[in-house]
């Protein structure tokens, strides 16, 4: 995932030389005139990047592994990884939804086509996924579908009531001892913590905001250990890197996607049957 939105946004910073910065107005930080041809390298970059996510999933996934269509039920949380596939899957959603809509606000698209368009191609991969998986053995899952629906429809939701703004979904993952060349990186649950971040500065009475600092979080976290048998709950701090002034669509565009990486930041993790770990810099 993180490698073709790489290449995306590659595409997108490209594209600069080649577009001038009108700013007729501005659409969440986002400054456009309108240019057709900064619409135009939006939508490629969009449907490249779409098909790209589509060809990486049939190489990696489904080639040389048809059959017949098939459902299959994974469950829940006690279940297959213990429930971190299934917040993998909406966390997926989210960040393609929130990026997808980010290329299209710089690239001049008004808030209501940006929020569709990007709801209806994140929509659209997480379903062709599913009916690929479905003529593979992993076989179509509705509790995988849920769970990218789950993560889309919050994405939504935070374009649509400002407080939901104060907390938002992030990511971290550090290859483990013997998983750096794992080709499906997205199987080593052990190495992937999963973040609900709160904006405090935001969430404090005003008369209390002075004393904490805006770009400090609080987190909550959840992990599991020990090849996917034991679940692990994190505390710590997030940095959000959206504070920092940006007057450059491209490098907004790139402020806007790194904040939804969890950084290395103090935490402490809650292990079953283990004492509490208390890390300065938390990786995974």
């Amino acid at each position: 995932m993180s490698s073709l939105r790489t290449v995306g946004l590659m595409l997108v910073l490209a594209a600069s030389v080649a577009t001038a910065q009108d700013s007729l107005r501005s659409v969440e930080g986002f400054t456009s005139g309108g240019s057709s041809l900064r619409k135009t390298i939006a939508t490629c970059t969009i449907g490249g990047t779409l098909c790209l996510s589509l060809i990486w999933s049939f190489d990696e996934w489904w080639k040389g592994e048809a059959s017949p269509f098939h459902f299959y039920s994974e469950g829940w949380f006690n279940d297959y990884a213990l429930g971190m596939d299934k917040v993998g899957h909406a966390f997926t959603s989210y960040f393609y939804f929130r990026t997808y809509r980010n290329i299209m606000l710089w690239g001049g698209y008004d808030k209501s086509t940006a929020l569709w368009l990007g709801a209806g191609t994140t929509a659209f991969f997480a379903l062709c996924v599913e009916i690929g998986d479905g003529f593979s053995p992993f076989g179509f899952s509705y509790e995988d579908l849920l769970s990218n629906l789950t993560g889309l429809g919050y994405g939504i939701l935070q374009t649509q009531i400002p407080v939901l703004q104060n907390f938002n979904l992030k990511w971290s993952y550090i290859p483990g001892p013997g998983d750096a060349h794992a080709q499906h990186f997205t199987q080593f649950y052990d190495d992937h913590t999963y973040w609900l971040t709160a904006n405090m500065h935001n969430l404090l009475p005003e008369s209390w905001q002075t004393y904490w600092p805006e770009f400090l979080q609080l987190a909550v976290g959840y992990s599991i250990a020990e090849h996917q048998t034991k679940r692990e709950a994190v505390i710590g701090l997030d940095f959000n890197i959206e504070v920092f002034p940006v007057h450059n669509n491209e490098l907004l565009l790139l402020q806007k996607t790194v904040n939804m990486i969890h950084l290395p930041a103090p935490a402490v993790k809650f292990a079953q049957d283990k004492e509490p770990r208390y890390y300065l810099f938390h990786l995974h």
